[in-house]
């Protein structure tokens, strides 16, 4: 399949997106599609218990687009604000817990791995260390992600993580702190994480994924389904 994509419709580029169909929408089997290209992979599952959404990955090049009729456009702004209104609120003692590192890796941390760890990424500063409003912050970043889903979805992933605890949430940050400055940062959680850096082309070129350990590629739904139809 993805040598007739090639064949058909070349490589990725800026202006190239395509959408792949998995299975059949109208039969009771689940089913699902891809759309894909340009710093864009969603991939979505259905089956009749529910529907999943990861991995989630939108990237933006420029990050800030500098001029003509959309200048100043920032596809992924509020990801990038939140995280940094977040970090540059800390005191010294939690910034310490924070900020794993001076200098932000090239790319997010867990780049195409199959299975989403948590454990790969740093630790951070956990949700409970921090003052209620940098909570507060923390949990309208996380939800800025879970958003990019249908609100059913969302609403599920969110009950989920409050479930198992918001303590169990945690920040790191790497790189600089102005705007503009190269810099990465993630979200840990038992069920998923979350990953963002803007560190290519001198800080204006942005990535973002969202993974969930249990939902990537509707993992657990088709689990749930083969097992209940095959035994």
């Amino acid at each position: 399949m993805e040598r007739h994509r090639r064949a058909t419709v070349g490589a990725a580029g800026p202006d190239r997106y395509w959408v792949r169909l998995l299975g059949d929408p109208d039969g009771d089997a689940p089913w699902g599609w891809r759309m894909n290209g340009h710093h864009l992979a969603v991939h979505v599952v259905i089956t009749a218990a529910g529907m999943r959404v990861t991995p989630h990955f939108i990237g933006a090049e420029p990050a800030r687009i500098a001029d003509g009729p959309q200048a100043g456009r920032r596809l992924l702004g509020p990801e990038e604000d939140l995280a940094r209104e977040l970090v540059t609120d800390l005191d010294a003692g939690r910034r310490a817990k924070a900020v794993f590192a001076a200098a932000p890796p090239d790319d997010i941390l867990t780049r195409a791995d199959p299975f989403a760890d948590p454990d790969l990424l740093p630790a951070g500063l956990p949700y409970g260390d921090m003052t209620p409003g940098q909570q507060t912050l923390l949990e309208r970043l996380v939800r800025r992600y879970l958003d990019r889903a249908p609100a059913a979805y969302a609403r599920e992933c969110w009950a989920d993580a409050v479930a198992r605890g918001l303590d169990a949430l945690s920040l790191a940050w790497a790189g600089g702190l102005a705007p503009g400055d190269r810099h990465y940062y993630c979200v840990r959680a038992p069920d998923f994480l979350i990953e963002y850096d803007n560190t290519q082309d001198d800080g204006n070129h942005a990535h973002s994924v969202w993974r969930h350990v249990r939902h990537d590629w509707g993992a657990d739904l088709l689990r749930a389904h083969y097992t209940e139809q095959h035994g």
